[in-house]
């Protein structure tokens, strides 16, 4: 167990100080809806927000797409297998039914829960389907520094999980462990695990407030005070979902309320300003993806050390 005063292995190898805070916030689910893009660039643009991570398959990624290359951003890719909207959002795959026929239901759009493609997707067109869609980032012009996953489907199957976390070292691109559910000193330890035993560089914590239940139309959300409050020293990402407010994004996004509240959270003055009080330093996964690379590249490097 490491002491409050020594850097995690990942901060170490980054090349960071000693007992650093460093936070990376980043708004997924881009390229969902324009409504919601929208807001998220205008956190990036206050500088308010790090990061985000685009939906490859969505109808709004080419026009978000545009957005990110015209501030020369990196981006995550937000590895999606599941339309949870349907109706709403008919989205498929980034490849077409004929090319990965089990992605698809029979509506013609991506399974709607993780259960469903834990079912009846197949393995093969599963990493074919995830290696287009990273492909698609790039082929728009974007740096991809970071790959993520919507609604977990990683923790479907043990099948699932394995490919999913083998795309760091296909890719070089560092792979996200989201076990948000576990307390900061339980997601260290398995973090650790990952970062020196299998070589992917994911942040020390994730953590993410999806919590619909508990936000209240038109009142910044207070919780991520509490949630920063507790981040012990080290490398550490939470996601979220901006939104504004339109009749569109109304009919199209049943977790609306959410969205909008997580917005006014983020541009809160009160909220930056306590990050800043707790000392944490911002971060963009552009130096985690450089590390991502040389821990491919060469099998003793940094990380390996710590066995």
């Amino acid at each position: 167990m490491m002491s409050a005063a020594q850097a995690t292995p990942l901060a170490e190898c980054l090349g960071l100080p000693a007992a650093g805070k460093y936070l990376i916030v980043n708004a997924d689910d881009v390229g969902m809806h324009p409504d919601l893009d929208k807001a998220a660039f205008k956190l990036i643009d206050a500088g308010q927000i790090q990061d985000i991570s685009m939906m490859p398959p969505t109808p709004n990624f080419a026009a978000a797409a545009k957005m990110a290359k015209a501030r020369n951003m990196s981006v995550g890719v937000h590895l999606t297998l599941t339309n949870e909207w349907q109706d709403k959002q008919p989205w498929g795959a980034v490849l077409s039914k004929k090319e990965v026929p089990s992605l698809y239901n029979p509506q013609g759009r991506l399974w709607a829960t993780t259960a469903e493609v834990a079912q009846y997707a197949n393995l093969p067109e599963v990493k074919k389907e995830l290696l287009a869609q990273i492909a698609k980032v790039q082929a728009a012009g974007l740096k991809a520094t970071h790959l993520d996953a919507h609604m977990l489907f990683w923790d479907a199957s043990p099948a699932l999980t394995e490919l999913y976390f083998s795309l760091a070292k296909e890719t070089g691109i560092p792979v996200l462990l989201q076990v948000f559910r576990q307390s900061n000193a339980e997601q260290m330890k398995l973090t650790q695990q990952f970062q020196i035993q299998q070589g992917i560089v994911t942040p020390d914590t994730f953590s993410m407030h999806y919590n619909p239940s508990q936000r209240e139309r038109g009142v910044a959300y207070r919780g991520y005070f509490n949630l920063i409050s507790e981040l012990p020293a080290g490398v550490h990402t939470i996601g979220i979902h901006p939104a504004e407010d339109s009749a569109s994004a109304k009919a199209a996004i049943a977790d609306l309320t959410l969205r909008l509240t997580d917005f006014a959270a983020w541009q809160d003055p009160a909220l930056q300003q306590h990050i800043q009080s707790l000392g944490f330093k911002p971060l963009t996964y552009a130096p985690l993806h450089a590390l991502q690379r040389s821990v491919v590249a060469n099998p003793k490097n940094c990380l390996s050390q710590y066995k």
